[in-house]
């Protein structure tokens, strides 16, 4: 199934830290993968979300950002 994601600041304002897309095998392994990806460019920041959505670009999930953050 192909994914794409977003990363966002936790209270939902202004425009996305990282976009990107990804195929896995159902929605809990897109789910898994999103919360870890690395996000590069952004600095390291609690309170970041993943909003996960399927391929017609609904979304379909939304939870914390648990991964590391990576330099430029």
């Amino acid at each position: 199934m192909v994914f794409s994601y977003l990363i966002i600041p936790s209270a939902g304002t202004g425009q996305a830290l990282v976009t990107g897309s990804l195929y896995a095998a159902d929605i809990e392994s897109a789910k898994q993968h999103v919360q870890t990806v690395a996000a590069h460019g952004v600095v390291a920041t609690p309170g970041l979300e993943v909003i996960l959505h399927d391929g017609t670009g609904k979304e379909i999930w939304r939870g914390p950002y648990l991964g590391r953050a990576v330099g430029t």
